[in-house]
């Protein structure tokens, strides 16, 4: 981006450019694609950014403009459109975050859009050979999950006759389990950090954050001196993911680590708030992704073998949450150390099932009936 918005800055100064406007912004593409001949992925990053600055120019401003709506309107018949809003009003009054209801509502206009283009006028005229044609043309089959609820409410809402939520058998990937790193392999992580150096300095600082709380990387990111109190020891910030604030004690070696950052370390960049920085010139906050990348680079450095298991910043969310788990601390406390919104959040952790089942086994029934018998046939008994 900062290639793209440099070479941008650079053909405006040459060509006498003072304000910024769409016509100028396919100017810039051109010049990129067709003058400097760069490759098609800055090509591609110059048409990014021109949305984005055409969005600004319209007077967006925030996640608006810099993120778009992909939700944009799609035409549909009447019938389809009254039974998405119907839905998407369902889901928000069950407490879904407008994220999720964007990208609920993005998939399931594109849906029924197929649904429209192959006929379907009435949202009762819908039958299984039309749904799965519709499906099919998404193109993507994780899409499933979001329209199999969509069919399955308008079923048990009695607008469809039938329930067609279980038309398409979705199966989620198999994921590395258990996405889980012992409390000796997050000390070698953190002991493997080289603190003399300025880089070590600042990454050990994000590491405790990361161990200790488990806190997100993009919130890490996102912090600023207005979310941590020194002088009280307490850290708090609205989380990004679900909108819900957050706070906790500052412990005393997560303290000392952020003020050896920020005494030592942190350059000084005007008006500038945000706690963690890059530090080479030019000093600009650190993004998550550089937070994910530092991750996998210590465990590598650590010599801590990855066997499958996830190796990025959320790996420390799922240790902590699967250690407390086996140390008998309860879901709801684990809850609310992670911030989830919702107590159904933690039973996808690693160790909040399996281990938690396996501490009170029900003793096995004695067989009995049909089993029973079949058993005596088996050890010996007669087999007709």
């Amino acid at each position: 981006m900062d290639f793209i918005l440099k070479t941008f800055a650079a053909y405006m100064d040459a060509n006498a450019l003072d304000e910024y406007t769409p016509e100028i912004g396919d100017r810039l593409i051109q010049y990129c694609e067709q003058e400097l001949k760069v490759c098609p992925s800055r090509v591609s990053r110059a048409k990014v950014i021109v949305r984005k600055l055409n969005r600004l120019q319209q007077g967006l401003d925030g996640r608006d403009a810099l993120w778009g709506d992909r939700t944009a309107a799609v035409n549909l018949p009447s019938s389809l459109s009254q039974s998405l809003d119907m839905y998407i009003s369902y889901c928000r009054s069950n407490g879904n975050k407008q994220t999720t209801l964007h990208y609920k509502q993005w998939i399931l206009s594109k849906f029924l859009g197929n649904l429209s283009a192959l006929g379907c006028e009435d949202i009762r005229d819908i039958s299984g050979q039309l749904i799965q044609k519709a499906f099919l043309q998404l193109g993507f089959s994780r899409y499933w999950e979001r329209v199999a609820p969509f069919l399955r409410f308008l079923f048990e809402h009695g607008t469809l006759g039938r329930d067609y939520s279980k038309l398409v058998q979705y199966r989620r990937k198999n994921e590395p389990q258990p996405t889980v790193y012992t409390t000796d392999e997050i000390s070698a992580i953190e002991d493997s950090i080289d603190r003399t150096t300025p880089v070590g300095i600042r990454n050990f600082a994000i590491v405790l954050l990361l161990s200790r709380y488990g806190i997100r990387s993009r919130d890490i990111a996102a912090l600023t001196f207005e979310n941590i109190n020194f002088t009280d020891n307490r850290i708090h910030f609205i989380q990004q993911k679900t909108g819900d604030p957050w706070e906790s004690e500052l412990l005393p070696e997560a303290k000392e680590a952020l003020l050896d950052y920020i005494n030592k370390v942190r350059p000084e960049v005007e008006g500038c708030q945000q706690i963690f920085m890059t530090l080479v010139i030019p000093y600009t906050p650190m993004d998550y992704g550089a937070i994910n990348t530092m991750v996998g680079m210590l465990l590598k450095n650590a010599g801590i073998p990855i066997n499958g298991r996830r190796h990025g910043s959320r790996a420390f969310r799922s240790s902590i949450a699967s250690n407390m788990i086996n140390d008998n601390v309860s879901t709801e406390v684990v809850r609310r150390v992670l911030g989830h919104g919702t107590k159904h959040a933690i039973r996808l952790m690693p160790g909040s099932t399996s281990r938690a089942c396996g501490s009170a086994p029900l003793e096995v029934p004695a067989p009995s009936g049909s089993f029973a018998e079949l058993l005596s046939r088996k050890d010996g008994g007669s087999s007709v």
